[in-house]
This record gives C-alpha cells, structure tokens and sequence, in this order.
C-alpha cells in the first residue's frame, strides 16, 4: 500500500505501518486528508503492483548508515523511529521503486498478496500524541483467498446492521415524542465494529 501511495502522492512521507488484527494501517503525512476517490485509486494502483509480482528484497545496514539514507530520502519519521532503536543493525526491504523499514519477513513477492481491500481513512496523531503532527490513516485488509475476503467483508456489513435498525428506531420515537409534544430528547450509541487483516496473512510490519 505504501509503494501505491509514493507512486500516487510523491510528496507524501510515510511514517508507520503495523499489522493489525485482521487487517493493517498505514500512517501518511498528507496535507489533505485521503477521499474515498483517493482509496480507490490507491488499490488500483496496488492490484498493478500485486501483478508486476515484485521480489520483496531484503537488506541490512549499520543503523546509522540507514539514519543517512532515510534522512536523504527526506523521510523524517522513519529516522526518528532509527535514532529510538538500540540495535546496530537495521533491515530493510526493497520491491521495485519502493524501500522500506520493516523488521519482516515478507512473503517472497507482491504476486502473494492479490486479496486485499481498502476500508477506510482517519486523521492519526504520530506515536498517538495530540502534540505531534496529524497523520493520515488508511486501513486494509488482506486475505489469503478471495473467498474469504468477500466472507470477512460481508461479515463486517451484517455487523454494521444492528446500529442502523437502532437508528431506525431512535429516528422513530424521536418523530413520536415530537408528534405528543413532549419535549424528550433520545440518546442514541453507535457501536461500530472493525476488524482488518488476518493473521494468518499478514507480513510482521511493525515498523513498515
């Protein structure tokens, strides 16, 4: 998703992009926030990738080397997530055009990840502090069969379907209360439920 991105939004840099349960995010910094028309575009461009079938390519250098290398590619968060880490070494893994932090493994080739689907976007604040800079977040989810992505994103929709009858609902004694002319005010609470990326698919991208 990331490599989409770059492709898509040059000036975007990328933060962090970990895995999640049944699903994974990718943090931006975007002056603007991601539109669903954005999104769609994005998975176009990562159905592109998925078929070139890129070799994910793996390297190490000393951490510092890697300090040098981000901070010339004009990519401030991953140095700040370099200069936090102890380790001498770093690993990093290449696919085409598109070079990233991330501890991995990987599955050998983007060819391996052809079931996906974009859910959504929200702002984010980096590391989750209201004092560094807005993000913005994509989600996804990715899956081993198509099989089971249309089974995971079906499920998601018949969870979406209790709160839109307690709408229904609330929006009807709201009408009753007005036509008695009580003067009633009806709270409603939306549960929203997500869930991404399964385990069993997904890359070890702590700090992708």
């Amino acid at each position: 998703m990331a490599q989409a991105v770059k492709r898509l939004f040059p000036a975007v840099r990328v933060a962090i992009g970990p895995s999640i349960e049944d699903g994974f995010y990718y943090d931006f910094a975007k002056s603007e926030p991601f539109t669903p028309e954005d999104l769609a575009k994005i998975e176009e461009v990562m159905k592109e990738i998925a078929k070139a079938d890129l070799p994910f390519q793996r390297q190490e250098m000393p951490r510092e080397e890697a300090i040098r290398f981000f901070r010339e590619r004009n990519e401030p968060f991953k140095v700040e997530i370099l200069e936090g880490l102890e380790a001498p070494r770093v690993s990093l893994y290449n696919q085409g055009d598109f070079i990233d932090l991330c501890r991995g493994p990987h599955v050998p080739s983007t060819g391996q990840v052809k079931h996906f689907k974009l859910l959504a976007s929200s702002g984010a604040y980096w590391r989750g502090d209201e004092r560094n800079p807005m993000l913005q977040r994509i989600y996804g989810t990715a899956w081993l069969t198509q099989e089971e992505l249309d089974k995971h994103l079906w499920r998601l929709e018949e969870a979406k379907k209790p709160t839109r009858a307690a709408i229904r609902r609330s929006r009807h004694r709201s009408s009753s209360t007005r036509s008695s002319g009580k003067n009633r005010v009806t709270g409603i609470t939306t549960a929203r439920t997500c869930s991404w990326w399964s385990p069993r698919s997904r890359s070890s991208a702590s700090s992708r």
